[in-house]
């Protein structure tokens, strides 16, 4: 008797008009990149198709490997989604060896987990036939580190791999290789990385705009013949979504310890060569972000500071508008302590405070609580923490006080108040203290979206130049005041 029958695996929800295409494209290929933008139900479409490949017998069972934050969205969206049972491998050595004598058709690990629970797992991997899901797969950026070549050694052992990430292109083209070697050990990348981001790297220098540009176009056409993408835009009838760029000059003791530190910068980095930034940029970006913090708080860095903020006295404006118009508010910011006093200036108007900090658990209690109460009307959060797995679109405002030089913390965020259940239009503002980083900051994640819009297929236009050398970063540090 085929023991499948004992088991339902027909869909508990409906699809929404755009997923069945993707279902399908999961479903039949035994490698899939599903690259929909956020906002889509890539959980749901991967749900869908899995359960599909166990009715008829393709796999057994899938695991889910993804941040340690998404395994309870994960387990909750199961539920949600289907009939079926998971089992979440978290917890102590102990606990997790326990779990996996448990049987489940969906099993959950976070990605760093994979590293210790690597032999469990090629054993367990070896003894049914399953699928592996990497969630948010551009976390497997960096081919060096330990979970990339722990999940790259474990991919010869299941039936079916899919990759799941509305940014599949983080910061830079070399993101994309280790995604796409797990799932075809090189035949369509190439096996050698450095092969691979020798030839398609855009820091290559000035003058070689045109050659970067005709590489890049052959990566795309490779991406797009092996991945699905929709943008929500394409595909859905969501709100509009506007974003603004608002301009903070800063004065008074802040505008003085920024411009001290900065002229400061300027200096050490003339009497430096290119070669030696390209040397030091690690250390040159912890300089850089030093400034965004004064720009954004000196208070963090300066604990006698005891003036308002430019952009605090800025927020404050657009919180006492957002909260005239009976509507609901997310402020992002990159800095705990920032967060933290945020939340304190906001307190009498509700807050959830969404950070690192905050267990797991207790994050999707307060976005719950956020979505469904009307007494909590601001959400504090640092992208770290809450850019991913959490639906809020009880706001239609988001502002971001300060932003890293990040490009997946600003994408994933921002998306969180646009996405499948928003009613209405949507505004999401940049505040960009004058003259500042904050311009420099700004300027590469256009440079960086452009590149990753183009490669992904969402756009024919693109910006490529080398960004990050000695000059473009003296342009910066050297603006008058």
């Amino acid at each position: 008797m085929n023991s499948r029958l004992h088991f339902d695996f027909s869909p508990r929800t409906a699809d929404f008009p755009h997923q069945p295409d993707a279902i399908r494209y999961v479903e039949t290929n035994d490698n899939s990149a599903l690259f929909d933008e956020q906002g889509l139900g890539k959980t749901k479409i991967v749900i869908a198709a899995l359960c599909n490949n166990m009715r008829d017998g393709v796999i057994d069972g899938a695991l889910i490997v993804c941040r340690k934050h998404l395994v309870k969205n994960w387990s909750d969206e199961i539920a949600r989604h289907s009939h079926l049972n998971s089992i979440s491998l978290l917890g102590s050595k102990d606990a997790r060896g326990l779990e996996f004598m448990g049987f489940a058709h969906f099993y959950m690990v976070n990605y760093e987990a994979v590293i210790s629970e690597r032999s469990r797992l090629t054993m367990f991997l070896s003894t049914r036939r399953m699928a592996l899901v990497l969630d948010e797969a551009h976390r497997i950026k960096n081919p060096k580190a330990a979970s990339t070549r722990a999940i790259l050694s474990l991919r010869g052992l299941v039936a079916k791999r899919v990759i799941v990430t509305g940014t599949p292109l983080a910061n830079k083209p070399e993101d994309l290789w280790a995604q796409f070697c797990f799932l075809d050990g090189g035949a369509l990348l190439g096996q050698d990385f450095r092969e691979f981001s020798a030839y398609y790297s855009v820091d290559v220098g000035k003058g070689l705009e045109d050659e970067s540009k005709s590489r890049l176009d052959k990566l795309r056409t490779l991406v797009l013949s092996h991945s699905m993408r929709r943008l929500k835009g394409d595909v859905l009838q969501l709100p509009t979504k506007t974003i603004e760029t608002r301009q903070v000059p800063l004065a008074g003791k802040q505008a003085t310890l920024y411009y001290t530190m900065r002229d400061e910068l300027f200096v050490e980095v003339t009497n430096m060569s290119g070669q030696h930034v390209v040397e030091h940029a690690e250390m040159l970006l912890k300089r850089l972000m030093r400034l965004v913090q004064l720009a954004s708080n000196p208070g963090l860095l300066d604990s006698s500071y005891d003036e308002v903020p430019a952009k605090f006295a800025a927020l404050d404006d657009i919180v006492s508008q957002v909260m005239g118009f009976g509507e609901k508010l997310i402020i992002w910011t990159s800095f705990v302590a920032n967060a933290h006093a945020l939340a304190d200036r906001y307190a009498d108007h509700g807050v959830a405070l969404l950070i690192g900090s905050v267990p797991i658990e207790r994050r999707g209690r307060l976005a719950v609580d956020f979505q469904n109460n009307s007494s909590c009307r601001i959400v504090v959060a640092n992208p770290a923490a809450a850019r991913e797995g959490l639906t809020l679109t009880a706001a239609n405002h988001a502002v971001y006080v300060d932003r890293s030089f990040n490009l997946v913390d600003y994408l994933q965020s921002q998306d969180r108040i646009h996405r499948i259940s928003q009613t209405r239009d949507c505004t999401v503002v940049k505040l960009i203290a004058d003259n500042t980083i904050d311009e420099y900051v700004d300027d590469i994640l256009v440079r960086k979206s452009s590149v990753a819009r183009f490669v992904e297929g969402d756009s024919c236009d693109i910006i490529v130049g080398p960004p990050f050398t000695r000059d473009e970063i003296l342009g910066y540090l050297g603006g008058s005041r």
